[in-house]
């Protein structure tokens, strides 16, 4: 993204204690006794001299981590926050710092910069993204000793002080900043969240810590706030609009116990299922469940777990491993929850199912038993191919790609990923999302095949168009790309 220096900055200062006490009140004897709250002896806030030695403590753990995204389009510099989580040189970010929209052959040339006087810019290594918790991984390639925040499990109740520290943004020179604010709630659902006081929190990639000082928690994804470092469109936004979300220890410590490596694709579960919802008070009653929470399968993908487990299509599910299910702040979240705590498990554990069938309330409960078997690949693990001189990249084909068009397994062709703005390719009415299935009348079997005909028709017939038979939804088209002239 393009730099934008920043002319002015406002200069942060550390919360000031305040304190609060509180008394009873006893009302006329004829009237009903009250109930007495309990006394506040304690203040919410710590004292600047505590969150001082917090600030100083934790600000040489955190880094800013830059890597390039080599898109087809351009390059740009990406820089987010990061936390140092291992002292040899292991850091966490964010997820939302490298999307798994973006390709992982896009991402190039990691650095760690560590902010200070003398800033220094360390080559990384990207370990990759841990979509169990939404965050991700990269590490020095030389070792380092360094300070390593230690998260904890330790949820707050409300009206608790919590701290983060954070870094401002480049044009400040990354410098560290602390914010101080009050547990509000604690959320539930498929990510549990604590929201705080209007306060607010650092910026997004900022730890969380209690009164004691304890890493309690993590500033992940959050809507509406600034993602990196260096984004010239929202220079000031963590700071003049802060977040009050944050993520607590227990939802990523899987994570930090079992980050993924480099070089290794991350095997994840999934039951084989495309769709499950969570069941409305309304149906659950109607099932005598009372007010247990339900989730129903809407559809099972042939030939995976949950089929050969005896799965339907409308079994509503009551119960995972022989415990409840979790319950979230709206009946939908119950399905979320359900397959998140899959997500965490080890591919080939096997899980168990109480079930309601369809058309059967009143039979006794079924159960089931499956293998978890591993999610197929991604889109953005797919090889990919730009095809520069007419403007346009295709890809391997994934499964997703063939389920969702409802397209048998052995169904052949590469799927284009993306269309240059005016380029012949856009001129010749191509879109994302096709599926290119021949070229120049050639049968496509796979990406390679696909790269090796056109780079040999392109190298051989410089000035003659390229013709594709594509799929587009249901329907067969055939397009001319006229190559530039």
């Amino acid at each position: 993204m393009l730099r934008s220096p920043l002319k002015t900055l406002c200069v942060l200062s550390l919360a000031v204690a305040g304190c609060r006490s509180g008394g009873s009140h006893t009302g006329p004897t004829t009237q009903p006794p009250l109930v007495q709250m309990p006394l506040m002896t304690s203040v919410s806030f710590v004292s600047p001299a505590v969150a001082q030695a917090l600030y100083d403590r934790v600000k040489p753990s955190l880094v800013a981590v830059q890597y390039t995204f080599n898109g087809e389009l351009g390059r740009s510099e990406i820089i987010g926050p990061g936390v140092v989580v291992g002292a040899d040189g292991l850091v966490m970010l964010s997820m939302s710092i490298v999307p798994s929209q973006i390709p992982n052959g896009q991402m190039i040339d990691f650095k760690i910069i560590v902010p200070g006087d003398t800033e220094t810019e360390i080559e990384a290594t990207f370990e990759g993204r841990d979509e169990r918790s939404n965050v991700a991984f990269v590490r020095t390639k030389e070792k380092q000793d360094w300070p390593a925040i230690e998260f904890i499990e330790a949820p707050q109740q409300i009206g608790e002080a919590v701290l983060s520290v954070g870094l401002l943004p480049k044009s400040a020179g990354y410098h560290p900043y602390i914010t101080q604010s009050t547990v509000s709630a604690n959320l539930r659902g498929p990510v549990p969240q604590t929201l705080v006081s209007a306060d607010g929190l650092a910026m997004l990639g900022s730890p969380v810590f209690n009164a004691k000082g304890q890493a309690i928690g993590f500033v992940n994804e959050l809507q509406d706030q600034a993602v990196v470092l260096n984004d010239p469109r929202s220079p000031l936004g963590a700071i003049t609009n802060p977040p009050r979300l944050y993520v607590p220890s227990r939802d990523f410590l899987q994570s930090l116990q079992d980050p993924p490596k480099a070089g290794e694709s991350m095997k994840l579960p999934w039951l084989g299922v495309s769709q499950i919802s969570g069941v409305n008070k309304e149906v659950t009653d109607f099932l005598h469940l009372k007010n247990e929470p339900a989730v129903q399968v809407g559809a099972v993908i042939p030939g995976f777990a949950a089929e050969k487990a005896g799965l339907k299509a409308g079994d509503i599910i009551v119960k995972f491993n022989g415990e409840t299910l979790e319950r979230g702040d709206e009946p939908e979240e119950a399905a979320l929850i359900l397959l998140r705590k899959v997500r965490r498990l080890k591919v080939g554990s096997t899980v168990s199912f109480t079930l309601i069938k369809p058309n059967a309330v009143a039979s006794p409960l079924t159960e089931v038993t499956m293998t978890l078997e591993e999610r197929p690949m991604q889109a953005n693990m797919a090889t990919r191919f730009y095809a520069e001189d007419l403007g346009f990249t295709a890809r391997e084909m994934v499964f997703e790609d063939r389920y969702d068009r409802r397209l048998k397994p052995e169904f052949k062709g590469v799927i284009i990923a993306l269309v240059k703005p005016s380029s012949s390719a856009a001129s010749g009415h191509l879109q994302t999302n096709d599926i290119v299935t021949q070229i120049n009348r050639t049968p496509i079997t796979d990406l390679a095949q696909f790269k090796k005909l056109y780079e040999e028709f392109r190298k051989s017939s410089q000035k003659e168009a390229v013709v594709l038979e594509i799929l587009r939804g249901v329907n067969t088209q055939v397009i001319r790309i006229e190559p530039p002239q």
